[in-house]
């Protein structure tokens, strides 16, 4: 009976934790419909080859390219710097970084394969929920982590790195290469 509870409970909240995130990445979807407004090609929830991972939003436009992870955290949670580094609520930051910079790799890679340039991939951590300062990013080993409301603003502000014939190349290459992602 007591194993019963345990898998019951662990069960239950992997689900849980899983509608929060899935709530995360359709509100941060809903933020980036400004985005293809703008001409940016914007492609959610794609599998990276190779790998049972995927990137929550991946942008493309005049500006550069982005891996977008979506969070939403409790509204209480704290960010904060202890012993030297950075703390979400009692994870350290490097752990919720690490994850998307792999992502930002692969696809640095597999479009660099596929256009025969280099391609670099900014990483940002969009955040739904938390505390975070109003005026823009905390920068952590050059991954911004901001609120979602910002995102719209902070890519359409930086200064361009492709024309729109490059940006359209990268996206087509990019909608064939990152299919939908399929959960097994």
């Amino acid at each position: 009976m007591g194993a019963d509870w345990i898998y019951h409970n662990r069960r239950h909240s992997a689900t849980l934790a899983w509608r929060k995130g899935a709530a995360g990445e359709r509100a941060t979807a809903r933020r980036l419909r400004s985005l293809e407004l703008a001409g940016y090609t914007v492609l959610h929830d794609r599998a990276l080859p190779g790998t049972r991972a995927n990137v929550d939003h991946l942008i493309i436009g005049p500006t550069g390219v982005f891996v977008i992870d979506s969070k939403k955290w409790h509204r209480r949670t704290t960010i904060r710097p202890s012993g030297g580094k950075l703390w979400v609520g009692r994870t350290p930051i490097d752990q919720i970084v690490r994850p998307v910079l792999f992502e930002a790799r692969t696809v640095s890679e597999v479009l660099r394969h596929a256009t025969g340039r280099r391609v670099d991939v900014v990483t940002v951590i969009a955040v739904h929920g938390a505390r975070l300062p109003r005026w823009g990013a905390i920068n952590v080993g050059g991954t911004a982590l901001m609120r979602a409301s910002r995102l719209h603003g902070w890519i359409t502000r930086r200064v361009n790195c492709f024309s729109s014939a490059d940006a359209a190349l990268l996206a087509k290459v990019a909608e064939r290469t990152f299919p939908p992602y399929i959960s097994s």
